[in-house]
């Protein structure tokens, strides 16, 4: 098991000028490429006005947009320079535009009569007087004027002019204001009713004085509306088929992501120059994509990267330590001399975790929530480790959703024991941070500076080892303590002697290690107190629920309770996991002074 982090691979590519966008397309679709320029190549690439065209391409989509295919999108076939791949692009969106305009203003104007007549059908479903003649409202004139407005819901009009007849007309969703009256009166009105956001309506000059008619008719209408607008999709639909659309637009999206993310490369007349690091240390799924998108390259993986750049790096992890690589990327991306802790910490956050949040239950409900949750967010996979380490945890100490009477502890009951709960994962972060001591002196290894570390931290190491196992045997604990100690002395002076820390450096730095150390330790006290306050808890909401008197409303609070557990203690105890990791492990071996892989994203494979 390698917990190295692994450096990328300088490679270089050659390909034909024309395959220029789908070689780099190819690429990123490896997940495997982040791009670099050589910066010894002084031509680079320049694209005419393709921003200009671009910018065309936006005023088209800002008017037409809807009307566009929604399906996925499929690149052209036929690779190009990217100007003459833009142009091919935006003729075909003019040539669509040409034909489908008419189609698309009839298809507007029926919308908008389709929005009109669906108002006045909500309007005339609620009114029962058969004396309303809606031709003689629409027909009004000149001595007499109408209004019609379509007003929010509970609208109450303060003022109206003496001489206006109206009616209002609520329905569940509007009200209509209907007012007949004198020209001036009716042009006062409607400046009242524009100021409480009313909205003009006006009635169809064809309607008669038949309400039920009315009703047939607009009825009738709407449906042929709604039959005349689908078959003006479906020609638009056949119009985006004859002009190539989906191929046109998916080129201009892929040219866009071009210019955004690959822009500035060395060219020559015939052929473009794609350089950087891979993550595909052997070249096979590089290769293997170019060969099956027909891009014309060469691949080049020289021994060393020509700009002297520090490579990238990147964590190989399996499958079920990927997850953990989340708390050193809070850190940054271990250098090349850093251990990777991922594997580590696959098994020392769960038990963190676990001990704190001891329950089969709700233990059992984070295993679940995990496992669902994963596909939608990632990072929540941790909630699997974490929710199968609570529920052992929750075995041990005897809980079951907040219970304890349920089954038998395999150790003992937090509450019942408290002293043995805070105790022994002191003794575990005794171990932890002896492990972090030691996975510094891995990196001292890689580096070539073991001896400076023998000389200095492994004397800091057997002190702290010593001062820790004289709680268990005094003599034998000290006496590894002192020749830790002298074991410091000594290297230290050997170090001032050779150009390193002075001496009284040293010995200043040894009493900070050495009361960082203990309160580091000291701090694992933590774990236990949060196991006994999840215990406290947990025994509280039992309580509250057993006096309750009644079981409907016991059940009520054990299920509330265990939900405010679940969410407001699965919030803190995972804090506390990873502060204990960050500042209490981390801090003896890690920096994340790498350098992040950022490999190239790829296009999106649908129009938005």
């Amino acid at each position: 098991m390698s917990l190295r982090p692994q450096p990328t691979r300088w490679f270089e590519m050659l390909t034909a000028r024309d395959d220029l966008t789908m070689a780099a397309e190819t690429l990123a679709q490896t997940h495997a490429v982040e791009l670099e320029i050589h910066s010894q190549t002084t031509t680079r690439m320049t694209i005419p006005d393709l921003q200009g065209r671009l910018e065309e391409y936006n005023r088209l989509a800002q008017r037409y947009q809807q009307y566009w295919p929604e399906a996925d999108l499929r690149a052209a076939a036929i690779p190009g320079l990217p100007a003459r791949v833009m142009d091919n692009a935006l003729n075909e969106l003019y040539a669509w535009r040409e034909d489908a305009d008419p189609l698309i203003q009839r298809l507007e104007t029926l919308r908008s009569e389709h929005a009109e007549l669906a108002l006045v059908e909500e309007m005339l479903a609620p009114i029962d007087d058969s004396k309303l003649n809606l031709t003689l409202i629409a027909s009004a004139g000149p001595a007499l004027a109408t209004a019609l407005y379509v007003l929010p819901p509970h609208t109450r009009l303060t003022q109206l002019p003496a001489g206006v007849i109206y009616e209002q007309i609520p329905t569940v969703v509007n009200t209509f204001f209907l007012a007949l009256g004198a020209p001036d009166e009716i042009a006062a009105l409607e400046q009242e009713l524009s100021a409480v956001k009313g909205r003009h309506l006006s009635l169809p000059s064809w309607l008669s004085g038949d309400l039920d008619d009315n009703r047939k008719q607009v009825t009738k209408r709407l449906d042929e509306i709604d039959q005349e607008t689908q078959r003006l999709h479906s020609e638009i639909e056949n119009l985006s088929e004859k002009h190539r659309l989906s191929t046109a637009l998916s080129d201009i999206a892929r040219l866009d992501w071009f210019l955004t993310n690959v822009s500035n490369l060395p060219i020559s007349e015939n052929f473009g120059w794609l350089t950087g690091w891979t993550s595909d240390l052997g070249g096979k799924t590089i290769n293997d994509s170019l060969k099956r998108a027909g891009v014309r390259a060469v691949m080049r993986f020289p021994s060393s990267s020509p700009i002297g750049n520090d490579p990238p790096l990147v964590l190989r992890n399996p499958w079920w330590a990927k997850p953990f690589e989340l708390f050193a990327g809070l850190l940054g991306t271990p250098g090349r001399n850093e251990a990777d802790p991922s594997r580590l910490l696959a098994i020392i956050a769960p038990l963190l975790f676990g001990y704190m949040f001891s329950d089969v239950g709700q233990g059992l409900v984070l295993f679940v929530g995990g496992l669902i949750l994963q596909r939608r967010w990632p990072f929540l996979r941790l909630l699997v480790a974490g929710g199968l380490s609570a529920m052992v945890f929750g075995l041990v100490f005897g809980s079951v959703f907040s219970r304890e009477d349920i089954i038998s502890p395999l150790w003992l009951h937090p509450l019942e024991h408290p002293l043995p709960v805070l105790i022994v994962p002191m003794f575990g972060g005794v171990a932890l941070l002896i492990l972090g001591l030691l996975l510094n002196a891995v990196e001292a290894y890689w580096r070539g500076d073991v001896l400076t570390w023998g000389r200095v931290e492994a004397a800091v190491l057997t002190l702290y080892v010593g001062l820790v196992a004289s709680v268990l045997h005094f003599t034998l604990g000290m006496s590894m303590a002192v020749t830790g100690l002298l074991w410091y002395v000594a290297g230290s002076s050997w170090e001032s002697h050779t150009g390193g820390t002075s001496f009284p450096t040293a010995i200043a730095q040894l009493l900070e290690s050495v009361m960082q150390l203990a309160v580091n330790t000291i701090s694992f006290a933590r774990v236990g107190a949060f196991a006994m306050a999840h215990a406290g808890l947990s025994l509280a909401i039992v309580t509250i629920a057993d006096v309750s008197g009644h079981p409907v409303a016991g059940f009520v609070v054990m299920v509330l309770g265990n939900m405010l557990i679940i969410i407001l203690e699965g919030l803190v105890v995972s804090v506390q996991t990873t502060r204990l990791v960050l500042f209490e492990f981390f801090i003896r071996f890690l920096h994340g002074e790498g350098r992040v892989f950022r490999p190239l994203v790829p296009p999106s494979q649908r129009h938005a």
